[in-house]
């Protein structure tokens, strides 16, 4: 459904003479796919930001429900912490983004021989002792099995570092979104109400000129 929506929004975009070169969205690559074979478009897709970090942070806490191996909402939060500085810090940056994922894992078990001094305090101070300050009893990790299970969920993401150095956002998309369900909630049928369309053309109203609008209105 997402990518019909799409296909159809980019037609129509096209037929008016706007260009499309880059989307933004998640892994699902539908969308290009058919719009390469179907209207003979090549566009760039960049993946979301929230959508890559929310997938990886879903993973660890597939992790956690496994109970393969033990692993605490504390930990969780801290490599969705540095997922997020990570992702951040290297945009546009094939080489450190690859070689900050790469050092993550080794990192949270005090293994700081593939650390830079940029992200790591233990390389910027040596002589100091290191202490975890988000991990519990601030000292690093131990499990063995614990270090093997992330070694293997990193790995993949590692592999694909590359795509991570120019990561867009549809923050925009999901606030239209948000705004539009206010205005037509989706438990109730607004398919065949005449109101539908001005329901819709209310809220882009709305997020290109404020609420403003409403004292403009005749």
């Amino acid at each position: 459904m997402e990518s019909e929506a799409g296909l159809l929004a980019l037609k129509e975009m096209s037929s008016q003479g706007t260009p499309v070169e880059i989307i933004e969205g998640d892994g699902d690559n539908t969308l290009i796919a058919r719009l390469k074979s179907q209207c003979g478009l090549s566009v760039v897709k960049r993946l979301d930001k929230n959508h890559c970090v929310k997938n990886i942070i879903k993973t660890l806490y597939d992790l956690r429900n496994s109970k393969v191996v033990k692993i605490s909402n504390q930990i969780i939060q801290h490599l969705s912490k540095c997922i997020k500085y990570i992702f951040s810090k290297n945009q546009g940056d094939k080489e450190g983004m690859r070689e900050n994922l790469v050092a993550l894992v080794p990192h949270q078990f005090g293994d700081h021989s593939k650390c830079h001094g940029r992200f790591c305090g233990y390389k910027r101070k040596p002589n100091e002792t290191y202490v975890h300050r988000s991990l519990r009893y601030k000292v690093p990790l131990q499990d063995p099995l614990l270090r093997q299970s992330l070694d293997d969920i990193f790995a993949p993401i590692i592999a694909k570092s590359a795509s991570y150095i120019e990561l867009g956002s549809s923050q925009a998309c999901e606030h239209a979104n948000r705004e539009t369900c206010l205005r037509v909630p989706k438990h109730l049928h607004y398919g065949e109400s005449e109101s539908l369309d001005f329901r819709v053309k209310a809220t882009a109203t709305f997020i290109n000129e404020g609420r403003k609008y409403l004292s403009e209105v005749k």
